[in-house]
């Protein structure tokens, strides 16, 4: 290079030039290197962890990273208190919180999630009444009873609540369990409550028929892995489980029938945290969550029903028939009442504790 004192004024501002030129090339490229670029973009969702959430990263999480861009960490653990605490200590973890309908109540109340955006989310082939300012409905459950063939050894086969507890016309072990919801849902639809008269519930008599089952239960289950578990094994001809225990069971090639009428369905909803990260992109995954298209691909694998019944038409006759949401519409199942439950789970609880004394 030449020395700057041999320099015409000429020569000296080409050079200035195209030197300040080359600092501005190099501070760029460094100003890049040192993170310029945009930082790679992510969204936190806590499930309930097991083969459900393993499908869920399979079917909906992986696709959505290929759409978006935007990678899902996902995790599990998840319970009411521990949002509570998150939100609470302004150090929110999550950005998608799969929730159980009766906590919505009590987390509104206490402020814990952001309203959901509706111009993100398409909830169109959602129930009105599954979509909430807070909350969406993105997944729904059966519970109910299931009997098994062979253990029947050619006694009738029960159709509904009332033929469970009818021991004497519909003999065979039978297996229950000692939880306050459902199990008092179950003992008034057994008494002749209508599904519409179920809630608010009479707790006397529901206690009132447990009292008449209780003699002709063989086997109380601690565990819903028990649950199913005593049925498949012929322990007990009939018992509570899940209809996706129920139809795994029956892929294995065990003779268990699930029986729909009088199932009580529950609905998973899909909330963010208040102080989310991550919020936008939680609508964004919230959105993926609730297309028809994605749900129904979650259902065929799954036989976990799909709250947007438009997914209905894009699954097949034999899957249709195994889900929920078929089964709600045709009027058999029972809409769990996460509102009513949020406010007397406590006091119903303690009842059954009281009851169950003695139970082993």
């Amino acid at each position: 290079m030449m020395p700057l004192r041999f320099l015409t004024k000429r020569t000296w501002r080409v050079a200035y030039v195209r030197n300040a030129a080359i600092s501005i090339i190099t501070c760029a490229a460094l100003a890049v290197g040192a993170g310029g670029a945009t930082a790679e973009e992510t969204v936190v969702f806590a499930g309930w962890g097991g083969s459900i959430q393993q499908n869920q990263r399979d079917i909906l999480f992986d696709s959505f990273e290929k759409e978006t861009g935007i990678r899902v960490i996902d995790t599990t653990d998840v319970s009411y208190a521990k949002i509570k605490a998150m939100v609470d200590a302004g150090d929110v973890q999550w950005d998608v919180v799969q929730t159980l309908g009766m906590w919505t109540k009590p987390g509104i109340a206490e402020n814990l999630f952001e309203p959901l955006d509706y111009t993100i989310i398409d909830a169109t082939g959602i129930p009105r009444a599954e979509v909430g300012y807070y909350a969406i409905g993105n997944s729904q459950y059966a519970l109910g009873f299931a009997y098994n063939t062979d253990a029947l050894a050619g006694a009738p086969a029960p159709q509904s609540w009332a033929d469970f507890w009818d021991a004497e016309n519909f003999p065979g072990r039978r297996g229950f369990r000692t939880l306050s919801r459902y199990m008092t849902e179950y003992a008034l639809l057994a008494d002749g409550v209508p599904m519409d008269e179920i809630y608010p519930m009479d707790v006397d008599r529901a206690f009132a028929s447990l009292d008449k089952l209780k003699p002709h239960v063989s086997v109380w289950s601690k565990s819903a892995e028990q649950a199913v578990q005593i049925i498949a094994g012929g322990e007990v001809a009939m018992g509570f489980t899940t209809h996706t225990r129920a139809f795994d069971a029956k892929k294995e090639g065990i003779p268990l029938e699930f029986v729909w009428q009088g199932a009580v369905m529950t609905v998973d909803n899909l909330i963010v945290p208040r102080g989310a990260k991550n919020k936008e992109n939680a609508m964004k995954l919230i959105n993926w969550m609730s297309n028809a298209e994605n749900q129904a691909s979650f259902a065929e694998a799954t036989s976990i029903g799909p709250s947007n019944e438009r997914a209905l038409q894009f699954v097949s006759d034999e899957v249709r028939d195994k889900l929920p949401t078929t089964h709600f519409l045709e009027g058999e199942l029972l809409r769990f009442g996460d509102d009513w439950w949020a406010d007397n789970i406590q006091a119903v609880d303690e009842r059954m504790l009281t009851w169950a004394q003695g139970i082993n």
